[in-house]
């Protein structure tokens, strides 16, 4: 009888464990960028908080395919609305010495993302746009 309660209970927080990381906000780093300069991200609506750091968002568009050639991958492109380039990891930024205006979210299924930043003042349309900073990669 106690193994068969030790095993359901035991179930019981596996799932909870594991229901808690599919629902957690936060994307965990996938590349060398990532890893050095923002760490675990999490992407709002109005926000995009890297460590400490939170730097204002608003909504520009949506492209249907941003990465020409490697698939259709949907994208936000966002504008960084207030001029902001906070220190990050290691005392580095999102794009060395220039702050970011524009931070394009590439969802990639089934649990990766990308988050490419640009310096540029036109908005990007692709990933080719001029003004490429830095490309972050995240996992889930």
């Amino acid at each position: 009888m106690k193994f068969i309660v030790w095993t359901a209970v035991t179930l019981c927080f596996a799932n909870a464990a594991l229901a808690d990381e599919d629902d957690s906000p936060t994307w965990r780093p996938n590349n060398m960028a990532a890893t050095s300069i923002t760490g675990p991200i999490m992407v709002e609506k109005k926000e995009l908080h890297a460590g400490r750091a939170v730097l204002p968002l608003r909504l520009d568009s949506k492209v249907d395919a941003f990465k020409p050639g490697q698939g259709s991958f949907p994208a936000r492109i966002y504008a960084v609305t207030r001029m902001a380039d906070p220190t990050l990891l290691n005392g580095k930024t999102l794009c060395g010495d220039t702050p970011p205006t524009w931070i394009v979210v590439v969802p990639q299924p089934p649990a990766a993302l990308e988050l490419d930043a640009f310096t540029g003042v036109e908005r990007p349309t692709n990933s080719a746009s001029p003004g490429l900073c830095n490309t972050f990669a995240y996992i889930r």
